[in-house]
């Protein structure tokens, strides 16, 4: 018996360590996004909107969907994606 669980327990600690790297891996692009976020930048939320940012805070977005409504707070953690990463002035160092 102990000579089927232990490949079955090495397998499981295996599987646990590449899982957390590639999360971590995961959180530190996330992070890294959510530092090029600038007032002007455009994004796209999860919900498929893009909007222009207008105030960039702790822990939510300030953006504009349309000229004609008024701004919509935002949690960062619902932005999907940065569409214009040149707007950030640490991507701009890094060229």
């Amino acid at each position: 018996m102990w000579g089927f669980l232990v490949p079955v327990m090495i397998v499981l600690v295996v599987m646990t360590f590449i899982s957390g790297r590639s999360q971590k891996k995961q959180r530190e692009k996330q992070r890294k996004m959510f530092e090029a976020i600038v007032k002007g930048s455009k994004v796209r939320t999860i919900g498929g909107f893009t909007a222009k940012v207008v105030e960039v805070r702790d822990e939510s977005l300030l953006i504009e969907l349309s000229d004609k409504m008024p701004p919509v707070e935002l949690l960062k953690s619902a932005v999907a994606t940065v569409l214009d990463e040149n707007s950030a002035p640490a991507d701009a160092a890094k060229k």
